[in-house]
Protein backbone atom coordinates (compact mmCIF):
# COMPACT_ATOMS: atom_id res chain seq x y z
CA UNK A 1 0.00 0.00 0.00
CA UNK A 2 1.30 3.46 -0.90
CA UNK A 3 1.86 5.90 1.93
CA UNK A 4 -0.64 8.72 2.17
CA UNK A 5 0.52 12.23 1.60
CA UNK A 6 -0.13 14.58 4.53
CA UNK A 7 -0.86 18.18 3.59
CA UNK A 8 -1.22 21.36 5.59
CA UNK A 9 -0.98 25.07 4.90
CA UNK A 10 0.39 28.31 6.27
CA UNK A 11 -1.68 31.36 5.47
CA UNK A 12 -3.37 31.57 2.09
CA UNK A 13 -0.36 30.97 -0.15
CA UNK A 14 1.79 28.22 1.37
CA UNK A 15 1.02 24.50 1.16
CA UNK A 16 3.16 21.76 2.68
CA UNK A 17 2.98 18.12 1.58
CA UNK A 18 4.81 15.37 3.47
CA UNK A 19 5.49 12.39 1.19
CA UNK A 20 7.28 10.26 3.80
CA UNK A 21 10.69 10.26 2.12
CA UNK A 22 10.49 13.95 1.13
CA UNK A 23 8.58 17.14 1.88
CA UNK A 24 7.37 19.61 -0.74
CA UNK A 25 6.44 23.21 0.02
CA UNK A 26 4.68 25.30 -2.62
CA UNK A 27 4.36 29.07 -2.29
CA UNK A 28 1.68 30.41 -4.59
CA UNK A 29 2.17 33.83 -6.25
CA UNK A 30 -1.44 34.79 -6.84
CA UNK A 31 -2.64 38.36 -6.52
CA UNK A 32 -6.12 39.86 -6.60
CA UNK A 33 -8.00 40.08 -9.90
CA UNK A 34 -7.77 43.88 -9.80
CA UNK A 35 -3.99 43.76 -9.42
CA UNK A 36 -3.70 41.17 -12.20
CA UNK A 37 -5.84 43.30 -14.54
CA UNK A 38 -3.69 46.34 -13.71
CA UNK A 39 -0.53 44.44 -14.62
CA UNK A 40 -2.01 43.14 -17.85
CA UNK A 41 -3.29 46.61 -18.78
CA UNK A 42 0.20 47.97 -18.13
CA UNK A 43 1.67 45.29 -20.42
CA UNK A 44 -0.92 46.10 -23.10
CA UNK A 45 -0.20 49.82 -22.93
CA UNK A 46 3.55 49.19 -23.02
CA UNK A 47 3.08 46.93 -26.05
CA UNK A 48 1.10 49.70 -27.78
CA UNK A 49 3.93 52.15 -27.11
CA UNK A 50 6.35 49.64 -28.66
CA UNK A 51 4.22 49.39 -31.79
CA UNK A 52 4.37 53.19 -32.14
CA UNK A 53 8.14 53.17 -31.64
CA UNK A 54 8.50 50.42 -34.27
CA UNK A 55 6.36 52.42 -36.68
CA UNK A 56 8.57 55.46 -36.11
CA UNK A 57 11.75 53.42 -36.64
CA UNK A 58 10.33 52.00 -39.88
CA UNK A 59 9.11 55.29 -41.37
CA UNK A 60 11.75 57.84 -40.38
CA UNK A 61 15.34 58.05 -41.56
CA UNK A 62 18.59 59.47 -40.26
CA UNK A 63 18.80 60.80 -36.71
CA UNK A 64 15.08 60.34 -36.08
CA UNK A 65 15.37 56.66 -36.92
CA UNK A 66 18.34 56.30 -34.54
CA UNK A 67 16.27 57.97 -31.82
CA UNK A 68 13.42 55.48 -32.30
CA UNK A 69 15.81 52.52 -32.41
CA UNK A 70 17.44 53.72 -29.18
CA UNK A 71 14.04 54.02 -27.54
CA UNK A 72 13.19 50.51 -28.74
CA UNK A 73 16.22 49.10 -26.94
CA UNK A 74 15.01 50.50 -23.62
CA UNK A 75 11.40 49.61 -24.44
CA UNK A 76 12.40 45.97 -25.10
CA UNK A 77 14.25 45.68 -21.79
CA UNK A 78 11.23 46.89 -19.81
CA UNK A 79 8.71 44.93 -21.92
CA UNK A 80 10.54 41.69 -21.06
CA UNK A 81 10.55 42.66 -17.36
CA UNK A 82 6.82 43.45 -17.36
CA UNK A 83 5.96 40.26 -19.30
CA UNK A 84 7.96 38.19 -16.82
CA UNK A 85 6.03 39.67 -13.87
CA UNK A 86 2.69 39.02 -15.62
CA UNK A 87 3.72 35.41 -16.28
CA UNK A 88 4.99 35.02 -12.68
CA UNK A 89 1.69 36.25 -11.27
CA UNK A 90 -0.37 34.02 -13.56
CA UNK A 91 1.54 30.71 -13.44
CA UNK A 92 4.51 31.21 -11.12
CA UNK A 93 5.21 29.51 -7.81
CA UNK A 94 8.12 28.79 -5.53
CA UNK A 95 8.72 25.10 -4.96
CA UNK A 96 10.90 23.80 -2.14
CA UNK A 97 11.59 20.06 -1.94
CA UNK A 98 13.48 18.61 1.00
CA UNK A 99 14.73 15.02 1.32
CA UNK A 100 17.43 13.31 3.37
CA UNK A 101 20.28 14.57 1.15
CA UNK A 102 19.35 17.96 -0.24
CA UNK A 103 17.06 20.92 -0.55
CA UNK A 104 15.84 21.93 -4.00
CA UNK A 105 14.44 25.43 -4.50
CA UNK A 106 12.80 26.35 -7.78
CA UNK A 107 11.11 29.50 -9.01
CA UNK A 108 8.77 27.78 -11.44
CA UNK A 109 6.82 29.27 -14.32
CA UNK A 110 4.32 26.46 -14.68
CA UNK A 111 6.63 23.45 -14.80
CA UNK A 112 9.66 25.34 -16.11
CA UNK A 113 12.38 26.77 -13.93
CA UNK A 114 15.91 26.15 -12.78
CA UNK A 115 16.50 23.93 -9.76
CA UNK A 116 18.88 25.31 -7.14
CA UNK A 117 20.39 22.38 -5.26
CA UNK A 118 21.70 22.66 -1.69
CA UNK A 119 23.40 19.99 0.39
CA UNK A 120 21.21 19.51 3.46
CA UNK A 121 24.18 19.35 5.85
CA UNK A 122 25.56 22.75 4.75
CA UNK A 123 22.39 24.79 5.20
CA UNK A 124 22.27 27.14 8.20
CA UNK A 125 19.08 27.78 10.17
CA UNK A 126 16.49 29.69 8.19
CA UNK A 127 15.40 33.07 9.53
CA UNK A 128 12.66 35.40 8.45
CA UNK A 129 13.17 39.04 7.63
CA UNK A 130 10.74 41.41 9.27
CA UNK A 131 10.04 44.37 7.03
CA UNK A 132 10.26 47.93 8.25
CA UNK A 133 6.83 49.36 7.44
CA UNK A 134 8.28 52.89 7.35
CA UNK A 135 10.92 52.09 4.70
CA UNK A 136 9.91 53.19 1.21
CA UNK A 137 12.35 50.82 -0.52
CA UNK A 138 11.17 47.79 1.48
CA UNK A 139 7.54 48.61 0.71
CA UNK A 140 8.41 49.01 -2.97
CA UNK A 141 10.17 45.62 -2.91
CA UNK A 142 6.90 44.13 -1.65
CA UNK A 143 4.80 45.58 -4.52
CA UNK A 144 2.74 43.31 -6.75
CA UNK A 145 4.30 44.67 -9.94
CA UNK A 146 7.74 43.22 -9.24
CA UNK A 147 9.23 39.80 -8.54
CA UNK A 148 11.07 40.21 -5.28
CA UNK A 149 10.55 40.84 -1.62
CA UNK A 150 12.18 37.66 -0.35
CA UNK A 151 11.36 37.10 3.32
CA UNK A 152 13.21 33.93 4.39
CA UNK A 153 17.01 33.70 4.42
CA UNK A 154 19.67 31.07 5.03
CA UNK A 155 23.42 30.83 4.59
CA UNK A 156 24.96 28.25 2.30
CA UNK A 157 28.73 28.07 1.71
CA UNK A 158 29.11 31.59 3.11
CA UNK A 159 26.49 33.14 0.81
CA UNK A 160 23.01 34.32 1.71
CA UNK A 161 20.20 32.52 -0.14
CA UNK A 162 16.59 33.73 -0.19
CA UNK A 163 13.07 32.43 -0.72
CA UNK A 164 9.49 33.27 0.23
CA UNK A 165 8.67 36.14 -2.09
CA UNK A 166 6.41 38.81 -0.60
CA UNK A 167 5.07 36.76 2.27
CA UNK A 168 3.37 38.48 5.21
CA UNK A 169 5.65 38.59 8.28
CA UNK A 170 3.57 36.06 10.22
CA UNK A 171 3.61 33.56 7.33
CA UNK A 172 7.36 34.06 6.79
CA UNK A 173 8.01 33.48 10.49
CA UNK A 174 5.93 30.28 10.49
CA UNK A 175 7.53 29.09 7.25
CA UNK A 176 11.07 29.54 8.61
CA UNK A 177 10.13 27.63 11.77
CA UNK A 178 8.54 24.79 9.79
CA UNK A 179 11.47 24.61 7.37
CA UNK A 180 13.97 24.47 10.24
CA UNK A 181 11.99 21.66 11.88
CA UNK A 182 11.73 19.68 8.62
CA UNK A 183 15.43 20.13 7.81
CA UNK A 184 16.47 19.14 11.34
CA UNK A 185 14.27 16.04 11.02
CA UNK A 186 15.96 14.99 7.77
CA UNK A 187 19.45 15.76 9.14
CA UNK A 188 18.91 13.45 12.12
Amino acid sequence: MASKKKTRSIGKRISIADHGDATTIVIDTTITDTQRMSLETWLGGWTGLGVLLMYGAATFEGDERLFYLGCLVFWTFFWVRIAKVVAWRRIGKEIIRIDKNRVIIKNAFGTRGRDQLYDLQKISDLTFYKRDSTSFMQQLDNSFWIIGGDTVYFTYNGKTQVLGKQLPSQDAKQLSQVLNKIIDGYKA
